[in-house]
């Protein structure tokens, strides 16, 4: 068979996203018959990249403009001083970045990559793809025409001889791995959970103290406080706790009722076991073992996801329908993304519906396919909200209930949220912590000014009753400003910060948005301050955190903090973004947000 030449595809991924479009660009590959493996950049030998003719790259960035933990020790080499500035001089290479513009640091970690790469002598094969998570569409927005680029770029190198064609776009999509399948009667895999084994040295085992609503009962948001009892493990403020949801038992059991109505019944017990089909796409260890369909339902693929396009190029392979495989197909163009958007993306349509309302495709399903067009349950992250020494042998996570409405009949439910708001006292959970985006200043005399609205403020909580508990909290240096609807519905841990705030160890400032006529934000509240927080920031070089939702909040704070240094530095508004932008550089102005 015609081989082209070798493409490496290495990917740096935090949640999973950048891996997908990673491997969505090797499937691509193939039709224009290149080999090459796709795997994170530091399962890689580096030392082969001097070797290498063609490489694409694809990032995400996390924290405060950091890269991916599957690319620190790539990177990590990339910068060392000693390389010789041609030492890539062979390697054409393409950057895409997958970031979020409610970020200061966007897409930080891409443009370093682009950066480094061409200090060591490497030449741009296309220009570096910037993907906003922002964006209407996603990322999709751009990274579909980086891709379609890509190739056209690709193929003036490598260009197909005019005996061969490429193969069609909506060509056969072959499964990364072969799966057998097995009854096991009474096996013991139907107890414990299929991660158990490959699980790494920093996970441990946290049992369930409590699990508090901090919300009235009347009020709409359901917020939980959820403390977990620890074995003595260590944590500082701004650290983060990393879990893996499960499924909820009703969307299970909801998944097995569409199979076995459209003619595909695997009995629950069943065993899979999977081999790899090519070393360019080897199976993950968590996969290297005997595991029922159960327990991949119910901890491995992600049933409140929403469908990838992927997704539906493997659903237009498998339908005998005319019907159903032109719309697949209209999923899958660039001219079909409005529509998808409003079948998928508007209503919250979850993979499960979608296979739902599409019989044919669904009734041919093989259990390799599964793989194809489930995308795996990705860890989840929470900003600790407890102090290691405040308390001992516990950590403390704020969670958000997500429920919600759209046109579908059914509610929505967000995965992990709910997975934890069910757990119970003596349940148990594995764990493990990292490092946050927040960098907290070692001297305790540096004034800080924490925004941190709703669930925001969990950070917050971390660090304050850890100055508090170390006896060096104070009102001149400690500054809250905390935002909710109501003052008796939603303020989150308020006898911590009311008691602290009486005892003068933390000035606290609230803007309760719904308990006047006029609405009242953060924002306005640090311009209600901002003679205090300009002499706090100017002369006494004041640090700022801000923490909450990614919508509009991170900008209307920052533009709050822009109008302080035009009012009381006398700035216009060009040096008074200047300003904080100075002060981000400086580690002085940070923020962690989510969606």
């Amino acid at each position: 068979m015609f081989v082209n030449g070798t493409i490496t595809i290495l990917y740096g991924s935090q949640t999973g996203n950048s891996q997908d479009v990673a491997e969505r660009i090797w499937r691509e590959s193939k039709r224009f018959y290149f080999t090459g493996s796709v795997k994170p950049m530091d399962e890689y030998n580096i030392k082969d990249l001097i070797a290498e003719k063609c490489v694409i790259f694809v990032c995400s960035t996390t924290g405060q403009g950091e890269e991916p933990d599957n690319m620190k020790m790539f990177w990590k080499f990339l910068l060392r001083k000693n390389l010789p500035l041609d030492s890539l001089s062979n390697l054409k290479f393409a950057v895409l970045g997958l970031g979020d513009s409610s970020y200061a640091k966007f897409n930080f970690a891409a443009k370093r990559l682009h950066k480094r790469l061409l200090q060591l002598g490497g030449k741009v094969l296309v220009n570096m793809g910037l993907a906003d998570d922002q964006h209407d569409l996603g990322y999709d927005a751009v990274v579909d025409p980086w891709i379609e680029n890509l190739w056209n770029e690709v193929l003036k190198i490598y260009p197909l001889p005019s005996s061969i064609e490429p193969l069609p776009k909506h060509m056969k999509i072959n499964p990364r791995w072969s799966v057998s399948t097995f009854l096991k009667p009474n096996s013991s895999l139907r107890n414990g959970s299929m991660y158990y084994s490959t699980r790494s040295n920093k996970e441990f085992f946290v049992t369930i103290k409590d699990n508090l609503r901090t919300t009235d009962g009347s009020h709409f948001q359901d917020v939980r406080l959820i403390k977990f009892q620890t074995n003595g493990q260590k944590y500082q403020p701004g650290d983060i706790l990393v879990l893996r949801p499960k499924n909820r038992p009703e969307q299970v059991l909801e998944f097995f009722k569409i199979l076995e109505s459209n003619n595909v019944f695997i009995s629950p017990d069943t065993v899979f076991r999977l081999s790899e089909l090519s070393p360019e796409i080897p199976v993950p260890p968590v996969l290297r073992q005997d595991i029922t369909f159960r327990q991949l339902c119910e901890e491995y693929f992600d049933l409140s996801a929403l469908p990838r396009r992927h997704s539906f190029e493997i659903l237009a392979q498998l339908t005998e329908s005319d019907l159903e495989r032109e719309k697949f197909y209209e999923f899958t163009s660039a001219q079909g993304q409005n529509e998808l958007y409003n079948y998928v993306n508007r209503p919250r349509r979850n993979v499960v519906e979608v296979l739902g309302d599409f019989p044919y495709a669904i009734s041919n399903i093989t259990q390799e396919m599964f793989f194809e067009i489930l995308t795996p349950i990705k860890p989840r992250e929470f900003s600790i909200a407890s102090s290691c020494i405040a308390h001992e042998n516990e950590i403390h996570i704020l969670v958000a209930v997500v429920k919600y409405k759209t046109k579908m009949v059914k509610q929505r439910y967000g995965l992990c949220s709910n997975y934890l708001a069910d757990l119970k006292p003596g349940d148990t959970v594995s764990v493990w912590t990292k490092k946050g985006c927040f960098k907290f200043p070692n001297d305790d005399n540096t004034p800080i000014i924490m925004v941190g609205p709703g669930t925001g403020v969990a950070p917050f909580r971390s660090y304050i009753l850890d100055r508090a508990k170390r006896g060096t909290a104070d009102s001149n240096n400690l500054m809250l400003i905390f935002g909710c609807r109501n003052k008796d519905k939603d303020f989150h841990c308020r006898e911590d910060f009311e008691k602290l705030h009486q005892q003068e160890k933390l000035q606290l400032v609230c803007a309760f948005s719904r308990d006047q006529d006029e609405k009242v934000y953060v924002q306005h509240k640090i311009k209600e301050h901002a003679e205090q927080v300009w002499d706090l920031i100017k002369e006494r070089n004041a640090c700022v955190f801000i923490a909450g939702s990614s919508k509009n909040m991170p900008q209307q704070v920052r533009e709050a903090f822009v109008s302080v240094c035009q009012k009381y530095g006398k700035m216009s508004e060009i040096e008074a973004t200047k300003y904080i932008v100075d002060m981000e550089k400086e580690n002085r102005y940070q923020q962690e947000t989510w969606s």
